[in-house]
């Protein structure tokens, strides 16, 4: 399975030398292994979408503004 459910994520298999039986063999090429490990995309990851600042809610003082902040895919 893919190590991430969005997007950067990898999979790993395991590879080993067998002779034709299936036993352990050590008698492989090096050069012709099949990758151990691939870079797999799950799609987008999600992120946080804001919008500006809203007016303040007092002229002076302690007021507070506030914004729109949503996590989206």
């Amino acid at each position: 399975q893919c190590s991430s459910t969005c997007a950067g994520g990898f999979q790993r298999r395991v590879v080993v030398c067998q002779d034709e039986n299936g036993y352990t063999a050590n008698n492989c090429n090096e050069k012709s292994k099949p990758m151990e490990q691939r870079s797999c995309e799950s799609g987008p990851c999600p992120q946080w979408a804001f919008g500006n600042w809203g007016e303040c809610t007092k002229p002076c003082g302690a007021g507070t503004r506030t914004r729109l902040v949503v996590c989206q895919r």
